[in-house]
């Protein structure tokens, strides 16, 4: 590619890119955000309007004031991508039109556990009855993007914890099978990007986004936008240490909040206790106390269950403590909450909420805003989708 065509599509790039974030544009709007003279704007939108990437909107499919200015917008069915959040509780799927509109999702059992062929196999399986199911031909899908737990560099497509592939990274690994772009992503990095694109993040200059889940994770934001860290591996909050002379962690170290605070933590605590003569309702539906998992223990809760709730607010008072670090360290405007035990917020996040005051300055903590995510399941995977249609829009 000559260095004139290369320049010409970062033109076109950005330009796409910056519709991605507008329903619809002027020239003067785009100019604006691209950076671009009007004429070499006029230029290129008129050839992506020739190639179908872009719609004029007619007078009628908008109000204006006086006389009315040329409006633009994505085509809507140009391309498709697809995210796939493979979390340990639950595997979420969305789809994601060219205009960035969520069109299909899907909410699956986690199959993460099981062996690396398999995996792929599903996601194989998972892909191709999407495109039958939302009628997507194959060439018009421009990019896949994968979010997964653990240890995980998403800017070189490699997982240091699952689907570990030999002599290849992971994105090489599942391009090479589906034949089209594959972006990976931290799965709370994603949740962040999904909170910055659809959810409550939208807009914030700096805050922190907190995913309660089977860990946990935290997504930093600063000046608008997701902070990685010198090797991509910030945000690894469940790691900090909690108790001197705790637990060991799966990390290999011993008292890391994850240890007390998460649902890994109050899934062991609720089968230990169990086991040890606890009652609980959780034992009308489950006779073997191993077979308990993180489900089980928020319907126990929310149908009032004394057990599982004193449970969870043990676990609340350790995150609030840790919340409280968050608070001094970062000095945010705004903490979203998210993740899968937010269905039990009440039990765990107001007392997290309490602690966190308790422990952190005044001064810090005055002004600082919690809230509930409301993409429910679906933060990761549309953050990883996005994130896929911004680096992949011209396939």
């Amino acid at each position: 590619m000559t260095l004139m065509k290369e320049k010409k599509l970062q033109r076109i790039h950005e330009i796409i890119k910056a519709m991605m974030f507008h329903e619809r544009m002027t020239l003067a709007e785009i100019v604006n955000k691209v950076n671009l003279s009007l004429p070499k704007v006029t230029e290129i939108v008129n050839e992506l309007k020739k190639s179908g990437i872009v719609n004029e909107l007619s007078s009628e499919d908008f109000q204006s004031m006086g006389r009315p200015s040329q409006k633009f917008q994505l085509n809507s069915g140009y391309g498709y991508f697809i995210g796939i959040d493979l979390g340990r509780v639950y595997t979420n799927i969305v789809v994601l039109d060219y205009k960035q509109n969520k069109i299909y999702e899907n909410h699956l059992e986690a199959f993460l556990n099981l062996e690396t062929k398999i995996i792929v196999k599903n996601l194989n399986v998972i892909i191709n009855q999407i495109l039958k199911e939302v009628k997507i031909e194959k060439e018009k899908l421009f990019g896949i993007g994968v979010s997964l737990p653990g240890i995980v560099d998403g800017k070189k497509g490699i997982s240091h914890t699952y689907l570990k592939i030999d002599g290849v990274t992971l994105k090489d690994y599942l391009e090479e099978i589906f034949k089209v772009k594959v972006r990976i992503e931290h799965d709370v990095k994603s949740m962040t990007l999904g909170e910055l694109y659809y959810g409550k993040a939208r807009g914030l200059d700096n805050g922190l986004y907190l995913n309660f889940g089977w860990g946990l994770g935290l997504g930093i934001i600063i000046n608008k936008e997701l902070y990685y860290g010198k090797d991509s591996y910030s945000g690894e909050f469940g790691h900090v240490p909690a108790l001197a002379d705790g637990d060991l962690c799966y990390c290999g170290k011993t008292g890391c909040l994850e240890t007390v605070a998460s649902g890994r933590a109050i899934t062991k605590k609720v089968r230990e206790k169990i086991s040890a003569g606890a009652s609980s309702i959780i034992l009308n539906t489950i006779v073997d106390p191993d077979k308990i998992g993180p489900r089980d223990i928020l319907k126990a809760a929310n149908k009032g269950d004394q057990f599982s709730i004193e449970i969870l607010e043990e676990a609340g008072k350790y995150l609030g403590i840790g919340i409280a670090m968050l608070i001094n360290i970062f000095n945010p405007e705004k903490i979203i909450i998210g993740g899968t035990f937010t269905q039990v917020a009440s039990y765990i996040l107001d007392v997290a909420k309490s602690n966190a005051m308790k422990h952190s300055l005044t001064q810090l903590n005055n002004n600082v805003n919690f809230e509930i995510s409301n993409l429910s399941n679906n933060s990761g995977a549309l953050g990883v989708a996005r994130l896929t249609a911004i680096e992949n829009c011209l396939n």
